[in-house]
């Protein structure tokens, strides 16, 4: 058995041990004089506060700098033989910062051309704001003729009627006591389908009704003739050929004794308009005169209000409202509270509102403006103006008629802006202004391009709007 205390014959570490034993033993150690002492030359130690700045020592190497051999201070080769260059790890990330750099650059530029190219050419804009030409009167005062459509009178401002109604009853007390002979009354339409030539008739020519009872007219009348397979027609009134209430009759057809015997008498034809009523004939409760006249004032203001409110909401494109000249029609009952064959009184109102055209109407008013030479104008604060017509002037019936009319209207000359957006459509910014010259009905005008560096109109006139600005009276 080996001695422990004796190294290891094997061990690695013994071999290695004896190796330098004899290294030791064989090397050559030179004499004295041999020994080549260097110069000490002395450094002055540098202070602590002396020492390097870290912040300034250069932590890599220079890119692109080729690697050398620490030692022998050549330069390394790789094992292809080309020179080791040494590349800082911090390239690659800032290559990279700068191609996106450069990418989000290039991405902005062409952002910038393609919205600018966009705006000025495709979302281009221009809006033209005119003060037009107008004329404030402040005291207007003028009869001014207005006329239905068909009408032969020549100068005049034409209207057209507006019509509703309104009914409202009240049941009233029949405290009245009296004897009554009264006959039946109402309107007929008489017909001529007999030939184109018109027909008299004379005052008590008799109508004979699908019952047997005989009414008069008590006028003449002339029925029209027919065009061409129309009736010509009339409305007439007429009355029960005696007093009674059997005389008052619903809605009937007549016919006309007097062309018996005659190809007139199935042409001449008559049809009530309405029931016949009013006929009475001896002792009869009524109510009184004193109660049918207060239920028709309250009713008839009742109704006159209603109608104004209503007529009030009404509105026509192109037309002027005559509010002030409204025209009521009441038509009640009276008669048959009189008779004693109702207790209800029934009152109906009937309304009639002008609507006269606004330009016809602007240009009557403008000829009270200096200089006035028959241009288009309108009228602005139309609500000031009033209206007044005569009584005897039922609007139901007349086809022309005079109207005062009063107020502190603004009278506006009009440009046409299909015109005006042609005028200037591709035109330079410097030309606006000698071209709003050339425009009579125009006073100043301004523009606005978008984008703002537009220094022309578009070509497309649908690129541009008109914008009008007046000033507050």
């Amino acid at each position: 058995m080996q001695d422990i205390r004796k190294p290891y014959s094997r061990s690695k570490s013994n071999h290695t041990l004896t190796d330098k034993v004899e290294a030791f033993e064989t090397n050559h150690y030179p004499t004295d004089e041999e020994v080549e002492i260097p110069v000490q030359i002395p450094v002055r130690q540098r202070s602590f506060k002396e020492r390097r700045n870290v912040d300034s020592m250069e932590m890599f190497p220079v890119r692109g700098r080729r690697s050398y051999d620490q030692v022998n201070d050549e330069p390394l080769v790789d094992r292809r033989g080309g020179d080791i260059v040494y590349r800082d790890p911090r390239t690659r990330y800032e290559n990279k910062r700068q191609s996106i750099g450069t990418l989000a650059f290039i991405g902005v530029m062409l952002f910038v051309l393609v919205g600018g190219s966009l705006l000025t050419f495709v979302f281009n804009r221009a809006t033209v704001t005119i003060t037009p030409k107008y004329e404030d009167i402040s005291d207007f005062r003028k009869p001014i003729t207005f006329a239905q459509a068909g009408s032969d009178n020549e100068n005049t401002v034409l209207y057209t009627l507006a019509t509703t109604s309104l009914s409202k009853s009240k049941t009233l007390t029949l405290s009245e006591a009296k004897k009554v002979e009264a006959k039946a009354t109402g309107k007929i339409i008489i017909y001529n389908n007999y030939s184109a030539e018109s027909q008299r008739l004379i005052k008590n020519t008799r109508f004979e009704s699908s019952t047997g009872k005989i009414y008069r007219i008590n006028q003449s009348v002339t029925v029209p003739g027919k065009k061409g397979q129309t009736p010509g027609s009339v409305e007439v009134v007429v009355y029960a050929d005696s007093v009674g209430a059997e005389y008052n009759t619903a809605p009937s057809d007549f016919t006309i004794p007097g062309f018996k015997g005659s190809a007139q008498f199935d042409a001449f034809y008559a049809r009530s308009n309405g029931p016949i009523t009013g006929g009475a004939s001896g002792n009869v409760s009524s109510a009184s005169l004193s109660d049918i006249n207060a239920a028709k004032d309250a009713l008839a203001i009742e109704l006159k209000q209603e109608l104004t409110q209503k007529f009030l909401k009404e509105k026509m494109d192109g037309y002027i409202g005559l509010y002030n000249a409204i025209d009521i029609v009441y038509v009640d009952n009276e008669q048959e509270l009189l008779l004693g064959t109702t207790a209800t009184y029934q009152i109906t109102a009937t309304g009639y509102l002008m609507f006269a055209k606004d330009n016809e109407l602007a240009q009557s008013v403008a000829l009270s403006v200096r200089d006035y030479k028959g241009e288009s104008v309108r009228l602005d604060d139309t609500d000031t103006l009033t209206y007044t017509r005569k009584d005897t002037d039922r609007l139901a019936v007349v086809q022309s008629l005079e109207v005062l009319t009063e107020g502190s209207p603004r009278v506006v000359f009009l440009t046409n802006d299909t015109t005006l957006k042609e005028l200037v459509a591709g035109k330079k910014r410097s030309e606006f202004t000698s071209l709003m010259k050339s425009i009579d009905s125009i006073e100043g005008a301004e523009i606005s391009f978008s984008p703002l560096w537009l220094s022309a109109f578009p070509d497309e006139v649908s690129k541009i709007s008109i914008v009008e600005s007046l000033p507050k009276r």
